[in-house]
C-alpha cells in the first residue's frame, strides 16, 4: 500500500534517538552529566550489515524489530536482489510501525500489514504482522517502489491496460433550452489505442484514486472488485510482483487457469512480470 508522506521530524515518526547505536549506558552516570538511557536495538549487528550491503537501514519506531524479525527481512532483501539488483533503488529505510497502521484504519483505508511511502522511500512493517508474514508484506511493499522507481510512467501505463482496467472521460457539453443547467456531462469511453494522447493528465497519486489529476477521467476494472489488488492500478502492480518472486509457479497456475475460463488479465500481468520488470535482456 502507498501511503502520503510523514513529517520525519513530528514526535512518532521515526526515532533514532530510540533507538540509537551508542555503547550501553553506564547506569551509574557521573555527577553533575545528565546522562540519559541509550537502548541499542536488537540485531544491530545484522543491521549494519544489511545496510553495507543493500543501502536499507532497518530503524525502529514506536514499536522494535525482534532480532529474529531483522534476520528475516535480511533474507527476504538477499532473495530480492538475487532476482533484480535495482529493486532496491526504491527503499531506503525499513520501519516497524503501529502509528500509520491505526491512522489507515480510522481513515477506512485498506487493511495491509505494511504501507509504502515514495515521497521517503520508506518501507513501514505494521505492529500485527507476524515474522513468518514479513517476507510477503515486504515483497509487496518492495513492488511499490518498484512501480515508481524502477518503470517509466509510460510503461506503468502498459500494465493497467494489461491488468484489465477501462479509461472513461466524463466531457461537459452544452444542453440547449435548460435554464438551470446548461452544462452537462457525457461519458465517453476511450479506446486501449488513445490513451497515450491522455497519459499526461495522470500521475501515481491520482492512479492510486483511479482517475487523472482533474477527476475528468476514470479507471475502472471491466469486473467486480473481490481482492484488495483490485483497489487500483498501484495494488494490482504489487500483487501482481509480490506473487511473482514468493508464488511463481501458483502465480502461473493460476494464470494459465483463468485464461481457459476467457481471463487473460493474470496471463498478462504474468508476462509483464515476466518481460518488463525482470527480464535481464
Amino acid at each position: 500500500m502507498a501511503i502520503d508522506p510523514i513529517n520525519p521530524n513530528s514526535i512518532g515518526a521515526y526515532g533514532i534517538n530510540r533507538a540509537g547505536v551508542s555503547l550501553p549506558y553506564n547506569q551509574l552516570g557521573i555527577q553533575g552529566i545528565n546522562t540519559q538511557p541509550i537502548v541499542i536495538p536488537e540485531g544491530i549487528i545484522l543491521r549494519k550489515k544489511i545496510a553495507k550491503e543493500f543501502g536499507v537501514f532497518i530503524v525502529d519506531s514506536d514499536v522494535k524489530f525482534s532480532a529474529i524479525e531483522v534476520a528475516i527481512i535480511g533474507e527476504t532483501l538477499e532473495e530480492i536482489q538475487k532476482k533484480k539488483r535495482q529493486h532496491l533503488m526504491g527503499v531506503k529505510q525499513i520501519i516497524k510501525n503501529r502509528e500509520h497502521r491505526i491512522r489507515l484504519l480510522s481513515g477506512l483505508r485498506i487493511d495491509a500489514g505494511g504501507a509504502y511511502d515514495a515521497d521517503s522511500k520508506r518501507v513501514y512493517i505494521f505492529d500485527n504482522t507476524e515474522p513468518q508474514e514479513i517476507p510477503q508484506v515486504l515483497v509487496h511493499e518492495v513492488g511499490h517502489a518498484v512501480s515508481h522507481f524502477n518503470l517509466e510512467f509510460k510503461e506503468f501505463m502498459e500494465f493497467v491496460k494489461k491488468a484489465g482496467y477501462n479509461m472513461s472521460e466524463f466531457r461537459k457539453f452544452f444542453i440547449p433550452g435548460n435554464k438551470l443547467h446548461q452544462i452537462g456531462l457525457k461519458k465517453v469511453d476511450l479506446d486501449k489505442e488513445d490513451w497515450e494522447s491522455v497519459i499526461d493528465r495522470f500521475t501515481m497519486k491520482s492512479l492510486a484514486m483511479n482517475s487523472d489529476v482533474f477527476g475528468e477521467i476514470v479507471l475502472k476494472l471491466s469486473k467486480d472488485k473481490k481482492h484488495p489488488m483490485d483497489e487500483n492500478p498501484l495494488e494490482a502492480f504489487a500483487w501482481a510482483y509480490e506473487w511473482y518472486v514468493n508464488q511463481n509457479p501458483k502465480f502461473r497456475r493460476i494464470a494459465n487457469k483463468a485464461a481457459l475460463l476467457g481471463d487473460y488479465t493474470f496471463l498478462r500481468k504474468y508476462g509483464f512480470m515476466q518481460k518488463e520488470v525482470f527480464d535481464e535482456g
